[in-house]
């Protein structure tokens, strides 16, 4: 009873997460040019919208629609909230709905009880309230540590792997211990929910979020040492991947 009550509980926070996640990218901003014409608070108020109708109607849509409508939700959002102009990118043509695949997959195995199919649906560890109190725990942890990172980052911030043209190299707040904190706090998140479902599906999310993550953060940090160059080898000798990286 414990376990289904935490799951519910952190369900609701990974969809508040998801909610500011979009919202705060998609809302008009000076520094967006379509804010001056409309297009982004039209585009903003559209994904409120659309967003209140699917939380209000979650109960009443099959599990599959409600999947592919949070789907199209979702990659719609991705596309308006892309970066503004860049100086370079690599990032191939089909990556973001790929990766927009990998993200519905990774949630769908840990909240949609139809993927405990088969070894997918075995328990990993002995059951019991303390591992999911403490995966509860962790996934609050991964999630504010995400936050912090992405209200720290600021304009700076992109779905795509992509350098602006006034892109800087942030070396502070969580920056200051790992180069690719969002991502180390979004899988901290998976790894906890995952411990609060205890099944091997909750694995195979962290698992196919890691090789994503852990695939666009060397693509990144490849464009951005070919623009800071010594700079940024000095950062990342300071700091760790995923992990802060401990110092003596």
């Amino acid at each position: 009873m414990m376990r289904e009550t935490l799951l519910h509980i952190i369900g609701y926070c990974w969809l508040a997460f998801g909610a500011y996640w979009i919202g705060v990218n998609a809302r008009p901003s000076a520094a967006r040019p379509e804010s001056r014409n409309g297009t982004g608070r039209f585009r903003f108020a559209f994904l409120a919208v659309a967003f209140a109708v699917l939380f209000f109607a979650r109960h009443k849509i099959p599990p599959p629609a409600l999947i592919v409508l949070a789907f199209l939700w979702g990659g719609l959002s991705l596309y308006w909230v892309s970066s503004g102009p860049s100086s370079s990118s690599g990032e191939f043509r089909f990556y973001r709905p790929l990766r927009l695949l990998i993200l519905a997959a990774t949630f769908a195995l840990l909240f949609w009880d139809q993927t405990a199919m088969g070894i997918l649906g075995r328990a990993v560890l002995p059951a019991g309230v303390e591992l999911a109190v403490g995966g509860f725990l962790g996934a609050l942890l991964g999630l504010a540590i995400a936050l912090w990172a992405r209200i720290h980052l600021g304009s700076y911030w992109s779905d795509k792997v992509v350098l602006r043209d006034d892109h800087q190299l942030i070396r502070t707040g969580p920056y200051a211990y790992m180069r690719h904190p969002i991502y180390s706090g979004v899988l901290l998140g998976v790894l906890g929910t995952a411990l609060i479902v205890n099944q091997w599906r909750g694995l195979l999310a962290f698992a196919l979020l890691f090789v994503n993550y852990t695939i666009k953060a060397k693509r990144e940090e490849r464009i951005l040492a070919s623009r800071f160059e010594e700079g940024f080898d000095e950062y990342q000798s300071g700091t760790g991947f995923l992990l802060p990286r401990l110092r003596g």
